[in-house]
C-alpha cells in the first residue's frame, strides 16, 4: 500500500475525542491515514491566549515528565529514527513512553504556536495505564508519587538526559 488517504470528515475523530475530556477545548482536527505502524505524527497550529516566547513555551512543555524533546539536527528527523533510538537505549520493543516533541521545528509568531510531535502507537498508553491501576487499586493516592514511580521503573526522562549530555559535549544547546 503506497498511498495516503484523507479522512473525509472534518473534524476528524481526534477533535471530538479530545473534547470528551475537555469540553471547553476549541479545536478542529483533520487527519490523513498512512501505511504506518510505528507511530502517529501530529502537527498543531495553536492560537495562544497571549504572546509567549519559544523558551516560555518549551518550559511549559518540559513541565511534563512525559514529553521528551528531540531535534532533527540530532538525526531524529523521522519516526523510525526515534524508534531506532529507543531500541539503541535498550527499551523493550523500542517503546517510546513519552511524546517526542521536536524543539527545532517549534515556532512562535506573536500569539500563534506551531509544533509537531510523535506518539508511539502502542507504548504511549503504558505509563498512564500503570498509574490508573494504582489509582483504582488505592495503592497510591498522590498522582505525582505514582507518576514518579512509573517514570523511574520505565526509564522515562532518560531521553532528555541523553540529549542534554550530548549537547553539552558538542558545546551546543538542545533547544536551538
Amino acid at each position: 500500500m503506497n498511498t495516503l488517504v484523507p479522512e473525509p470528515e472534518i473534524p476528524s475523530h481526534q477533535g471530538p475525542d479530545s473534547q470528551s475530556v475537555d469540553p471547553e477545548l476549541d479545536l478542529v482536527t483533520m487527519a490523513v491515514k498512512v501505511p504506518e505502524t510505528i507511530g502517529h505524527l501530529h502537527y498543531w497550529s495553536v492560537k495562544m491566549t497571549r504572546m509567549a516566547s519559544k523558551d516560555e513555551v518549551l518550559q511549559a512543555f518540559r513541565a511534563s515528565s512525559r514529553i521528551a524533546t528531540v531535534r532533527t539536527v540530532d538525526g531524529l528527523g523521522a519516526l523510525n529514527s526515534i524508534k531506532e533510538m529507543m531500541a539503541d537505549l535498550g527499551r523493550p520493543h523500542a517503546n517510546l513512553y513519552e511524546v517526542a516533541l521536536w524543539t527545532d521545528m517549534l515556532r512562535v509568531q506573536d500569539d500563534e504556536l506551531f509544533y509537531a510531535y510523535m506518539v508511539d502507537n502502542q507504548a504511549i498508553v503504558i505509563p498512564e495505564t500503570i498509574d490508573a491501576i494504582r489509582a483504582l487499586g488505592g495503592k497510591t493516592a498522590d498522582a505525582s508519587v505514582s507518576i514518579a514511580k512509573t517514570n523511574a521503573s520505565l526509564g522515562i526522562g532518560d531521553i532528555e538526559a541523553i540529549f542534554n549530555n550530548a549537547a553539552a559535549m558538542d558545546g551546543g544547546s538542545h533547544d536551538k
